[in-house]
């Protein structure tokens, strides 16, 4: 992959970021998950500024780090982690509904993280609870799989997640592992273990399927890694650094019509990455 654009600095003013979180996009803009500043901000797919809404809060549309969002049916969902709920925006930014709430039982949150709206169902990665929460569209709770632990189907920090071809792919923070499930939560296979060579961890947060390809941001090793859906690894790219295509600490990503976008945390900035024949064309909007 190659590296294509960026767009983002350190600060509190329009256009500018505060340690990114995540991103989505829709057909023709990008909606970033501005965590520090406690907002949402919206750009073109070439980064220049468009709007933003929230603010630090407990109220309707206000939030304290929002980190996952996803655009599904000119919706924004947004994990509001520190207030652990879901909100919903319509692209403009008007609340809309939010559901959730400090706890343990079905769902309640601790710490939510990525989420992915797929078929009309809302994915949620559960993180400091160990499990993965899923609801309708409107908040009511439907199922939920996982517990605390290193064996197949239990976790240590699930963080992001990307719903594809009927699966549910999963990043197991603190087991360095993706682990991959149907979409009723019964454990299909995984792979990875911790290192620093080609197919290892150190961290994976952020997860996005397209075209038959796997991409995990692995954070710690300021890298993204490409693999197969079956787990067999096909590419990598970036190292630490400020230059263009590196990375301090990439966290979520989003993927779509060959270009891949990146939350840059540490850099407070996005970065979008392509294969050598990309051409830039309106693109649809995972979470």
């Amino acid at each position: 992959m190659k590296f294509r654009r960026k767009w983002g600095t350190y600060g509190t003013g329009d256009g500018e970021l505060a340690y990114p979180t995540g991103i989505d996009l829709s057909a023709i803009e990008a909606f970033v998950a501005d965590a520090a500043n406690n907002r949402i901000e919206v750009f073109t797919l070439k980064g220049q500024y468009q709007r933003k809404w929230g603010s630090y809060g407990t109220g309707p549309g206000q939030f304290d780090r929002p980190v996952g969002i996803d655009i599904y049916n000119s919706k924004t969902y947004v994990t509001d982690q520190g207030n652990n709920r879901i909100q919903v925006f319509d692209l403009a930014g008007n609340y809309l509904n939010e559901w959730g709430g400090s706890g343990t039982l079905p769902g309640q949150f601790d710490n939510p993280a990525g989420l992915d709206v797929f078929d009309d169902k809302v994915y949620v990665a559960d993180v400091l609870n160990s499990r993965i929460q899923v609801f309708d569209l409107i908040g009511t709770f439907l199922r939920e799989w996982g517990s605390l632990g290193s064996l197949p189907g239990e976790f240590d920090l699930p963080t992001g997640l990307a719903v594809y071809g009927g699966e549910v792919y999963i990043t197991d923070l603190e087991n360095y592992r993706i682990q991959i499930f149907n979409l009723l939560g019964n454990f299909q296979r995984k792979w990875g273990t911790q290192g620093t060579g080609d197919g290892e961890f150190d961290w994976p947060t952020g997860i996005a399927a397209h075209k038959h390809k796997i991409f995990v941001t692995d954070s710690n090793n300021n890298r993204v890694q490409v693999f197969d859906t079956l787990g067999n690894f096909v590419e990598k790219f970036g190292t630490i650094g400020p230059g263009d295509g590196e990375f301090l600490w990439p966290l979520l990503l989003n993927a779509r019509a060959g270009l891949i976008y990146i939350a840059d945390y540490g850099n407070n900035r996005i970065q979008a990455f392509g294969g050598a024949k990309i051409q830039y064309l309106p693109i649809m909007g995972i979470g």
